[in-house]
C-alpha cells in the first residue's frame, strides 16, 4: 500500500488551496492541511485510516490535517468531478484560534435533518471562493478569509467530534509525524534517505525501518520516492521543463528512476501524465480552474453563489404524523374572531376607514371592535362656555357607533384619555393629543360618564348596550398613561365605577389594559387591597401582550418619554434607546400571557373574564417587519398557542390608518395594520382570514398546525415559523431596509410536512389556499416590481392581485385514511380544507 505526503501549494497571500479535478484514482496520502471535498458529479469512494465512505453528487465530506485517506471514481475515467478546499490550519495561531489540536467529522449523508441548512451554507461559502479565485473580484484575499473564518465557526459549532470521541489518527503517533514532517521538509534533497532520518532522531537504522513500515505499511524509500513524486506534479502539469531536469529538481538521482516510480504509482508515464493533465498558469495563478469541463457540475456549484437561492432549497422535514380523526373532539373557542382594534376613535369617520372596515367584517367577521379616544376633543365631546358652564355633544360619536354597528361590530369602549378643557395637567401622549391626567373637577368627569351612558341606553337600547364592553383607561401602571399616582388613579377608577353601575350594574367594566410592559405585580397587588377596602372590582379583566423580554426594569426605573419626543418618535423607540428592553425568544410571547395569567388567578378581584386587548409582535408602529410573512406565521403561531387560554384577543391593529405619531408613512412603513393605509391587504390580514375558517370542533394541535372539524368536512391551518435574530430583539433595525427585511431571519428552511388522516372515507375536495413570498404578500410583489414611491392605478390593481393568497385544488379519494404532504415556504401560511363531495 502506498501512502503519500501530499505538498499543498497555497495561493499566493492566502491560507487555502483551491480546485476543481477529476477523480480516477489517488492513492494513500495525507497532509498538513484540513480538506474538504464536494461532489459535483459522479460517485466517489473514499477511505480514511480503515474506514470506507462512498460520496455521491452533492456530498460533502472533510478530511482532518494528517489522516491518510485514498480517493477511488466509481463512474469511469474523467466523470468523476470534485470541488477540493484545502486550508492551512496554522493560520488561526495568529488569530488566537486553536484548531491544530481539534478533529471533525463532516460526511453529507449523516447529517441530521435539521442540520440540513448547515450543509448549504458551506457550499455557499465554496461556491464563492471559487468565485471569488477565478474572477479575482475586489478585495477578494480579504473576502476568502473572512469566508474560510465563517467555515471554521461551522465547523466547530456543528461538526467538531469531542476529545474522548475522536478515532486514533495518524498524529496521535507523534514520533513518526515528526518523522514524516522531517522527511517532506528534506526529501527533495538527491541523497537523503534512511540513514539521515535515524542520525536525526537517534534511531537504529533496522529498527527505524521496521517501525516505519510497521506503522505506515511501505518501506521508508518507497514513502519518500512517493513524496518526490507528488511534489513534482505540479511543476510536470504547468511547465515546459524536461522530464530528467523535473526529477533531478525533486529529489531523484536521474530521469530512470523517476520514470519507474511514476509509472508504477500513477500507471501512466510523465509525458503521458503531462500531455493528459497540462494546465497553464498566468501570473503565478493557474489560468483555467474549470477545466473538468462539465456545464452541470458547474452548475450544482454556482446555484450556492447567492443565498436565495439556498433558502428555499433547504429543507426541514417533521416527524410524520397520524391524526386520528374520529378521536373525541371538543367545541373550538373562536377567541380570536372575537375582538379587533384600530388606533384613534375619529378615523371611524371616514369613509376610507370604513371600506377597510367593512371588507374585514365581511371576509373575516369579528365580535368586538376596541378603539383608543372615544372622549378626544376631535369628537368635541366635552365643551365649556365663555362663562366656565360646559356642555356635552354626542353626535359625532353617535356617527362612530353607527358606522360600527353598521358592519356588525359591537363596541368594546375604552373610556378614556380626559379631554383637553377636563384634564388637570397638560401632560398628553401621542400627536392627536391624548390628556393623561385626573379630571380637574371629579363632579364634570362623572357627569360626562352619566350623560354618556344614559344617552347610549337611550339610543340603542339597555339590552343592547349590556352586550357591550367598557374598558376603563389604558395601561395605567404606565407612567407614560397616566400622569397621576397609583392611589388617584383607584379613587378616579372607584368613582366612575359606581357612578356607571348606579345607571345599571349589568353595564360590563373593567380594565385595565394592563401590559407586562414594566413589571406590574405590584400595582395588581395594590389594586387588590383597595377593591377589598372600597368594595368594587371589575366584571372582567383586560391586558396587553407584546413580546417583550422580562428582562426590563421595575416600575420605578421605567425611563420616560419626553413630550416633545412623541410627535417625531414611537414611544418604544425612545425606550428602547435606553437599553431597557428587548424582544423575546419564540417562546417569550406565549409565556407573558401564562405569566399575566397566573397572576389574575390569584387575585380575586381580577380573576374574572380575561381578554388581551391588544397584542402583536413588537409594540414599535415602525417595524418593517410588521409588512412580511412573517407576520402571517407570528399570528398564527400566537394564537394557536393561546386561543384557550382567554374570552378574546385583540390584535393592534386591523389598518394602517393610524395617527399616534408624526412620522413619515410611506405605503409599507413597518405599521401594525393588517391592511395599508391604502387598504391593501398585507400577508398578516391572511392569517386571520384562515383562522376565521376553521370549524366549530378542535380535532388536533400542535407547535405548527391545528385541526379542525365542521361536520363531515376538515380544516388544517399549518405554519413554517422562524423567529427573527438577537440584534433585531434589541430593536437595532440596522439589518432591515425598505426593499430587504430578511437578514434577521438565520434559519429560512423550507418545512416538509407528512399527515396521515385517519377515519377519512369517501370523495373529498381538497382546497389548499397558502401565504408565501411568491403569492399574498403585497409586500413582496411591491418588492419585485422596483419598490415605486408613487404607484398608479394600474400598478395598485397589480399589488392587490398578488396579495391574495394562491389557491390549489384537487379531488380525492380515501379509503379508512387519507396520506397528506405539502411543502411550506420559510414564513408561510396554508389552510386545506378538505370538503365531502357529493
Amino acid at each position: 500500500m502506498h501512502y503519500k505526503y501530499e505538498q499543498i501549494d497555497y495561493q499566493v497571500d492566502l491560507p487555502i488551496n483551491i480546485f476543481t479535478h477529476t477523480v480516477e484514482q489517488f492513492p494513500f496520502h495525507w497532509h498538513e492541511a484540513t480538506e474538504i471535498l464536494f461532489v459535483l458529479e459522479g460517485e466517489l469512494d473514499i477511505r480514511v485510516n480503515q474506514d470506507d465512505y462512498r460520496l455521491e453528487t452533492g456530498d460533502v465530506f472533510l478530511v482532518n490535517e494528517n489522516e491518510l485517506h485514498f480517493i477511488s471514481s466509481r463512474t469511469g475515467f474523467g466523470q468523476t468531478h470534485l470541488l477540493v478546499l484545502q486550508y492551512d490550519n496554522r493560520y488561526f495561531r495568529n488569530l488566537d484560534i486553536d484548531i491544530e489540536q481539534k478533529s471533525f467529522y463532516l460526511n453529507s449523508k449523516e447529517v441530521e435533518d435539521e442540520s440540513i441548512f448547515v450543509l448549504d451554507e458551506i457550499k455557499y461559502i465554496l461556491a464563492n471562493m471559487m468565485d471569488l479565485v477565478l474572477n479575482q473580484k475586489n478585495l477578494y484575499d480579504l473576502k476568502i478569509k473572512k469566508m474560510l473564518l465563517d467555515l471554521v465557526v461551522i465547523l466547530l459549532e456543528h461538526f467538531e467530534v469531542p476529545a474522548k470521541a475522536k478515532k486514533k489518527r495518524l498524529e496521535d503517533d507523534q514520533r513518526l509525524v515528526n518523522i514524516l514532517q522531517y522527511m517532506n521538509e528534506q526529501c527533495m534533497e538527491v541523497h537523503f534517505g534512511l540513514q539521515d532520518v535515524a542520525k536525526e532522531f537517534s534511531l537504529n537504522p533496522h529498527y527505524l525501518s521496521r517501525y516505519f513500515k510497521s506503522n505506515v505499511g511501505v518501506s521508508l524509500k518507497k514513502y519518500l520516492d512517493n513524496m518526490r513524486l507528488n511534489k513534482s506534479l505540479l511543476t510536470l502539469r504547468t511547465t515546459d521543463e524536461t522530464v530528467t531536469d523535473i526529477a533531478l529538481k525533486f529529489g531523484f538521482p536521474d530521469s530512470k528512476s523517476y520514470y519507474r516510480v511514476f509509472k508504477e504509482t500513477m500507471g501512466i508515464t510523465p509525458i503521458q501524465y503531462r500531455e493528459q493533465y497540462r494546465i497553464e498558469l498566468k501570473k503565478g495563478v493557474i489560468k483555467d480552474y474549470l477545466s473538468i469541463n462539465s456545464k452541470e457540475s458547474f452548475v450544482n456549484l454556482f446555484k450556492y453563489l447567492d443565498r436565495k437561492d439556498i433558502g428555499g432549497s433547504t429543507v426541514k422535514k417533521v416527524e410524520p404524523k397520524t391524526i386520528d380523526l374520529s378521536r373525541h373532539s371538543k367545541g373550538i373557542n373562536r377567541s380570536f374572531t372575537e375582538l379587533m382594534t384600530f388606533g384613534f376613535a375619529p378615523h371611524a369617520l371616514r369613509k376610507d376607514f370604513y371600506d377597510q372596515l367593512k371588507q374585514i367584517q365581511d371576509e373575516i367577521g369579528f365580535e368586538y371592535i376596541r378603539f383608543h379616544g372615544i372622549f378626544s376633543d376631535q369628537l368635541l365631546v366635552y365643551n365649556e362656555r365663555s362663562d366656565g358652564s360646559y356642555y356635552f355633544k354626542f353626535n359625532h360619536i353617535d356617527s362612530l357607533l353607527d358606522n360600527l354597528l353598521e358592519v356588525r361590530l359591537k363596541p368594546f369602549i375604552e373610556l378614556g384619555f380626559m379631554p383637553k378643557d377636563l384634564a388637570s395637567t397638560d401632560k398628553k401622549l401621542f400627536s392627536w393629543e391624548a390628556f393623561i391626567s385626573p379630571p380637574k373637577d371629579m363632579e364634570r368627569w362623572l357627569g360626562l360618564l352619566d350623560a354618556f351612558f344614559r344617552h347610549l341606553i337611550n339610543r340603542y337600547g339597555l339590552q343592547e348596550v349590556r352586550t357591550w364592553y367598557f374598558e376603563f383607561w389604558n395601561e395605567p401602571e404606565v407612567e407614560q398613561f397616566w400622569a397621576g399616582t397609583r392611589q388617584e388613579f383607584f379613587a378616579f377608577y372607584a368613582e366612575s365605577y359606581r357612578c356607571i353601575k348606579a345607571i345599571d350594574p349589568e353595564i360590563k367594566i373593567g380594565g385595565f389594559g394592563i401590559i407586562d410592559f414594566f413589571r406590574s405585580q405590584k400595582w395588581l397587588d395594590d389594586f387588590e387591597a383597595f377593591t377589598h377596602k372600597e368594595e368594587v372590582g371589575v366584571d372582567f379583566f383586560s391586558f396587553h401582550v407584546y413580546n417583550l423580554s422580562t428582562n426590563i426594569p421595575t416600575q420605578s426605573e421605567t425611563p420616560q418619554i419626553k413630550s416633545d419626543d412623541a410627535l417625531t418618535k414611537t414611544g418604544i423607540q425612545e425606550i428602547a434607546e435606553s437599553g431597557s428592553i428587548m424582544l423575546g425568544d419564540e417562546d417569550n410571547f406565549s409565556a407573558r400571557i401564562d405569566h399575566i395569567i397566573d397572576k389574575s388567578r390569584g387575585l380575586p378581584s381580577i380573576n374574572k373574564e380575561l381578554w388581551i386587548t391588544e397584542w402583536n409582535a413588537n409594540p414599535d408602529s415602525r417595524d418593517l417587519l410588521h409588512d412580511t410573512c412573517y407576520m402571517g406565521t407570528f399570528i398564527t403561531k400566537s394564537v394557536i398557542e393561546n386561543f384557550e387560554k382567554v374570552k378574546g384577543m385583540g390584535f393592534w391593529t386591523f389598518t394602517d390608518i393610524f395617527d399616534e405619531f408624526r412620522l413619515e408613512q410611506p405605503l409599507f412603513h413597518g405599521g401594525f395594520g393588517l391592511l395599508t393605509y391604502n387598504g391593501i391587504k398585507k400577508a398578516g390580514y391572511h392569517a386571520f382570514l384562515f383562522l376565521s375558517r376553521l370549524g366549530e370542533y378542535l380535532v388536533a394541535k400542535d407547535d405548527d398546525m391545528i385541526i379542525t372539524r365542521s361536520g363531515e368536512d376538515y380544516q388544517i391551518l399549518l405554519i413554517n415559523y422562524n423567529h427573527p435574530n438577537h440584534l433585531y430583539r434589541s430593536f437595532d433595525y440596522s439589518q432591515l431596509s425598505p426593499t430587504s427585511r430578511h437578514k434577521v431571519f438565520e434559519d429560512e428552511r423550507v418545512k416538509s410536512i407528512h399527515l396521515t388522516l385517519k377515519d377519512l372515507d369517501g370523495e373529498y375536495i381538497v382546497k389548499k389556499q397558502y401565504v408565501n413570498s411568491q403569492q399574498g404578500s403585497s409586500y413582496d410583489a411591491w418588492v419585485d416590481i422596483g419598490a415605486p414611491e408613487v404607484m398608479d392605478k394600474d400598478t395598485i390593481k397589480y399589488i392587490r392581485g398578488r396579495s391574495e393568497p394562491g389557491v390549489e385544488i384537487e379531488h380525492v379519494s380515501a379509503r379508512k385514511a387519507y396520506s397528506l404532504e405539502t411543502s411550506l415556504q420559510p414564513h408561510e401560511i396554508q389552510l386545506i380544507e378538505i370538503k365531502r363531495a357529493y
